[in-house]
């Protein structure tokens, strides 16, 4: 898999928010996010995100590096999951490829979304009833 030439597709977010806060807003998104990066509020949200790659594996086949792809873990069980998901914070980031063509789903630990590059419809559709079950939003750029 060629992470870069992946990253370089349409993506989606996975986010807290319904939408991309405008660059001129008038509100405190800066602030609401470093109160979502800090604990516990950060260890609430990453089980969030193992809650829809646990239940995305039921459907597609799901592998795992911390590595920049370099080094893959094939179909990680559920508690190597929960392991590599909650140990993704500051500058960890993590890549979980599907067997949906193509699709790649990265973590950083410094965010509070989840990017979903060059997903099918079906993967889409599956995603987002996935995230609005664990209170969060899909949306596009």
């Amino acid at each position: 898999m060629d992470i870069e030439m992946i990253m370089e597709r349409p993506y989606w977010i996975i986010d807290i928010l319904p939408k991309r806060v405008p660059e001129n807003s008038d509100g405190q998104y800066f602030k609401v996010e470093q109160y979502y990066l800090a604990e516990p509020h950060i260890t609430v949200l990453r089980e969030k995100f193992l809650e829809i790659i646990l239940k995305l594996s039921c459907y597609y086949t799901v592998n795992i590096s911390t590595d920049c792809g370099d080094n893959w873990i094939d179909t990680p069980d559920p508690d190597t999951l929960e392991k590599n998901i909650m140990n993704c914070v500051g500058a960890n980031s993590l890549y979980i490829s599907t067997s949906s063509p193509e699709c790649l789903i990265t973590i950083d630990g410094c965010d509070t979304y989840m990017t979903v590059y060059d997903p099918d419809d079906e993967l889409i559709d599956t995603l987002k009833q996935l995230a609005g079950a664990v209170g969060l939003f899909m949306w596009q750029t």
